[in-house]
């Protein structure tokens, strides 16, 4: 049998499997390694059309301007035009990792689309990724006339730009998937040390990721209740209704804080034995690992881009004066909440397919 070794043809132009073939380290993909190049090229053929068509005809763009985003100093079409960039290089990328029989090649493509993938989900995407998803139930349940979104409405902007902000996202983790992939070290060397160490890594992140939107949650409950916490009265009573929208975040972020905890616990990788069916069964990877990455990846853009409102001088444009701190305040810790969940996704990743022992 030959074997393909990857130590060599690095700078010499020698041949390898391609990316996604994994030949050389003897297992197929999983079907979100081999679905992330898909995710990738859709948005590539989605939004870079759109963003020359805002350019040339002044048709809608592919991303709107929101105080609440990295890219706030920019105009959409400053924007489009970073996104034909954005989309340029990723489709390149895409065929060095895809089609590309060349180590150098694939792995330079793998840095692009890491590079690309980073861009996309920390500053083209912002916090309507995360304002979707957090009140999505909300939305649904106005669809039937309940709740506060069925009196006060939501108009179709609004949506269109969070569900663009949202595409960008989902097109951005998959570039980081595939280009992780690519890059990856086929040795089976591990960036985490000794199981000792990843157990202290997943910790320390597991208890960043659970405490800071805690923190977030305890402003947004008390705001329900009556109680202004780090905002002025006249703040809450200007609120009114849309205070449920933030008890709805406030719910989410705590029911995300405790799953949180199962990344180091055993009821993270073993099914409670009183579940039904499953009870007693091995948690899937996939099943605790995609959406922590997936909330990483949103609360992270939402908090750059609280961060991009404040150096850009438009944090006057968000809801709340500056002395209601509470308003705007906890959202700048999201961007380590969202570092801390990815590492602590990763590391569990890690401990469960090398079947090390839970913390």
């Amino acid at each position: 049998m030959t074997t393909h070794s990857h130590e060599k043809g690095t700078g010499t132009g020698e041949l390898a499997p391609p990316a996604y073939d994994n030949s050389a380290i003897g297992q197929r993909p999983g079907r979100i390694t081999r679905t992330a190049p898909w995710l990738a090229g859709l948005w590539v053929g989605a939004y870079v059309p759109m963003a020359v068509l805002h350019l040339v005809r002044d048709t809608d763009p592919p991303w709107t301007h929101s105080p609440a985003s990295a890219l706030a100093a920019l105009t959409s079409g400053q924007v489009s035009a970073l996104i034909i960039a954005l989309g340029l290089i990723a489709a390149a990328a895409l065929a060095a990792v895809t089609a590309s029989r060349r180590v150098g090649r694939v792995r330079m493509g793998g840095w692009l689309l890491i590079a690309v993938g980073l861009i996309l989900t920390l500053a083209v995407a912002d916090a309507r990724s995360l304002s979707f998803v957090g009140y999505g139930p909300m939305l649904l349940l106005g669809l039937f006339g309940v709740g506060p979104v069925a009196t006060g409405g939501v108009s179709a902007e609004v949506i269109t730009g969070s569900l663009l902000s949202l595409g960008s996202t989902t097109a951005g983790i998959g570039m980081l998937v595939a280009g992780a992939h690519a890059v990856s070290d086929r040795g089976g060397r591990s960036l985490w040390g000794t199981p000792e160490r990843t157990r202290l890594i997943t910790r320390w992140a597991v208890g960043i990721a659970a405490v800071i939107p805690v923190m977030y949650a305890v402003t947004r409950i008390a705001w329900t209740v009556g109680v202004p916490l780090g905002v002025s009265d006249e703040f809450l009573v200007d609120l009114g209704d849309a205070k449920w929208a933030g008890f709805g975040l406030g719910a989410f972020a705590v029911v995300g804080a405790l799953l949180t905890l199962g990344l180091v616990q055993r009821w993270g990788e073993v099914f409670w034995s009183w579940v039904p069916v499953i009870g007693g069964r091995p948690v899937p990877v996939g099943m605790a690992v995609i959406p922590a990455l997936f909330v990483a990846a949103i609360v992270t853009s939402a908090g750059t881009g609280f961060w991009g409102s404040v150096f850009s001088g438009h944090l006057a444009d968000l809801p709340g004066a500056q002395e209601d701190w509470a308003a705007w305040a906890p959202e700048m810790l999201w961007p380590a909440w969202g570092i801390a969940l990815a590492v602590a996704a990763l590391a569990y990743r890690r401990r469960r397919l090398t079947g090390t022992a839970g913390s």
